[in-house]
């Protein structure tokens, strides 16, 4: 079944019907990535560098790459081409500022870097990213979760990822106390040194220090943006109280710290036809001042689409299917 889709994927190339779709299908485009770094693991959320790098030569030779500012001028001006493409990142990793940065810059690409200003501060890597290091690429052999009343052996690799990908989902589906909880426990699995060898390990998920986002926004151009105080998820498993926090305090800090406007929001996860975005949410994004916040859902964009549900479309790591998908969605309604 893989081989037949790349095989399609090719063929849509070679024959100029990739082509004929980017010429037709035309709208506006933020796109999402998050990390970029020499990670070969299948499901990993850094693209190579060399790929990355590709497909930004891409994009310039092929759509109007344009900054996040000039993208919400345009919106509220309804002056879109449809050849626009607006180049963001998710989460806030140190492989920002170390592979993707320079790349940018001299291709004089505009970016935006949503952070997660907690992790800045702190230094913790993020809830999915510890449940990945402990769960599946520890020695651990038996895995215990009071909180979860979760007392199980980890046997296989298969097994393994399995009661991973049932952790992660439960991390999604939690309120940010029972969040944090889950993360403490997972790490006390393990010993001091083993956990500080499995963050060297998974170095591609370190986060951005207060140094560094100073150094994407003063040297490099990058606008930053936020993505909450804790890889918050906005659903309707956290208070009212704690949404107003994360959207407010998160905005307030990278103000604080840069000496500038935070005009712009990305819910983590996103998916807000999931649930992962409430209404509350949007009314608080709204108040806290935002001028434009984005979810993961890959909508067509429209001139009377709600500021503070913007869609966006994740970006593909293989470069045939890179160009084809961008040619192909966000679909017509």
């Amino acid at each position: 079944m893989a081989m037949r889709k790349r095989k399609l994927k090719h063929n849509l190339i070679r024959f100029g019907v990739a082509w004929l779709l980017r010429v037709t299908n035309r709208t506006p485009r933020v796109l999402f990535y998050h990390g970029v770094d020499q990670v070969d693991e299948e499901d990993s959320l850094h693209i190579f560098p060399d790929a990355f790098e590709q497909e930004m030569q891409f994009l310039l030779k092929h759509y109007e790459v344009i900054s996040i500012e000039e993208f919400e001028q345009r919106f509220f001006t309804n002056h879109f081409s449809g050849r626009e493409i607006v180049v963001t990142f998710d989460d806030g990793y140190q492989n920002n500022l170390t592979h993707a940065a320079p790349v940018l810059q001299s291709l004089r690409i505009p970016f935006t870097v949503f952070i997660s200003t907690a992790h800045v501060e702190s230094g913790d890597y993020f809830p999915t990213a510890i449940a990945r290091m402990i769960i599946r690429d520890s020695q651990l052999q038996h895995l215990s979760l009071d909180c979860l009343k979760l007392q199980m052996p980890l046997r296989d690799a298969s097994h393994r990822k399995s009661v991973c990908e049932a952790v992660i989902q439960t991390l999604k589906h939690s309120n940010i106390l029972f969040v944090k909880e889950i993360c403490r426990q997972l790490i006390a699995n393990v010993s001091t040194d083993e956990y500080q060898n499995l963050c060297e390990r998974h170095h591609a998920d370190k986060p951005l220090t207060w140094e560094d986002v100073q150094c994407l926004h003063e040297n490099y151009g990058a606008t930053i943006g936020s993505h909450c105080l804790q890889h918050f998820i906005c659903n309707d498993y956290q208070t009212e109280e704690e949404i107003t926090r994360q959207l407010t305090e998160s905005k307030r800090i990278i103000e604080n710290h840069l000496e500038t406007d935070c005009r712009y929001l990305a819910y983590p996860n996103g998916v807000y036809n999931a649930g992962d975005v409430n209404v509350f949410a949007i009314q608080a994004a709204e108040k806290a001042g935002y001028k434009l916040a984005f979810t993961t859902v890959t909508d067509r964009l429209h001139s009377n689409f709600n500021p503070m549900l913007m869609p966006r479309l994740a970006a593909r790591f293989e470069m045939e299917d890179f160009i084809v998908k961008l040619g192909l969605k966000p679909k017509y309604h």
